[in-house]
């Protein structure tokens, strides 16, 4: 393609850094050579100062000059955007949704037809608790293409095979049902046998347990029981009931005092007229 965009002049900048080099490196090096005192600390300060001064004088001509050099390319960018890299980048976004919508459909039809693989394998397994997304399937485009995905078809019957496998091992088990009841859930042969053992293994660790726990309770009633017959028996005294006198008396009070002296009574339950 023939160069359709070229440079026909590049901004000329009026150089005299190099030369300034010497200056620059001159003050700087005065300065640090000052010996800072409490006698020069402020002739430091007012160098310092200086230096301050110089340089940002330097540093907004360093940005008038971008700004120059930086315009016309700013300016030369927006107008590429509008007239190429725009179309360009749409045109890439919308081939690359129509391949994707493409592919898609290829990968699904492929999945497809996996999908009812995998239904013959599991009824001809007599395996009814799995589902298609157990066995970890992805379908690419190189598999998608091929009239039979090979690979993918074998990878289905090993994941099926491998599961009835389990099946009829967990079958010959004690404890088969519920074995199978955790390889369900896990789809790990293994794992569900050593849950279940483990699970029995604690079960009968706890019967035992309480066992000992009774027997220990039965032990020490039957000590208390000893203890309490050997113990003499202890005859509590009849309690007779306290004799009740009579009193009369008259009494002088206010009618607050009065009506303390009924609350009294009728607390220590006395009897009264």
């Amino acid at each position: 393609m023939e160069a359709l965009i070229q440079v026909k002049q590049l901004p000329v900048i009026e150089e005299h850094l190099r030369s300034m080099k010497e200056a620059v490196d001159k003050r700087v090096e005065e300065a640090l050579s000052l010996v800072c005192t409490e006698e020069t600390v402020q002739s430091v300060k007012n160098i310092r100062a200086d230096l301050n001064k110089e340089f940002q004088v330097l540093e907004e001509q360093r940005k008038e000059v971008k700004k120059a050099v930086l315009g016309p390319y700013e300016q030369f960018e927006a107008v590429y955007k509008e007239c190429v890299s725009d179309a360009y980048r749409w045109a890439d976004l919308e081939l690359k949704k129509k391949i994707n919508d493409t592919e898609n459909e290829i990968k699904k039809r492929c999945e497809d037809s996996l999908r009812e693989y995998f239904d013959e394998l599991c009824a001809a397994e007599r395996v009814d608790f799995v589902r298609y997304e157990q066995a970890g399937i992805v379908v690419d485009m190189a598999s998608a293409k091929q009239k039979t995905p090979k690979k993918l078809r074998e990878k289905l019957a090993d994941f099926v095979a491998g599961i009835s496998r389990s099946m009829e091992l967990i079958s010959g088990m004690d404890g088969a049902e519920e074995i199978m009841v955790e390889f369900k859930r896990t789809l790990d042969a293994p794992a569900a046998i050593t849950t279940v053992q483990e699970r029995h293994r604690r079960i009968e660790a706890e019967k035992e347990a309480q066992v000992l726990r009774e027997a220990q309770r039965a032990r020490e009633a039957e000590a208390v029981a000893r203890v309490e017959a050997a113990a003499p028996q202890i005859v509590e005294p009849p309690i007779e009931a306290e004799k009740v006198y009579r009193c009369t008396f008259t009494v002088f009070a206010t009618k607050p005092h009065l009506k303390k002296l009924k609350e009294f009574l009728i607390q220590e339950d006395i009897r009264y007229e």
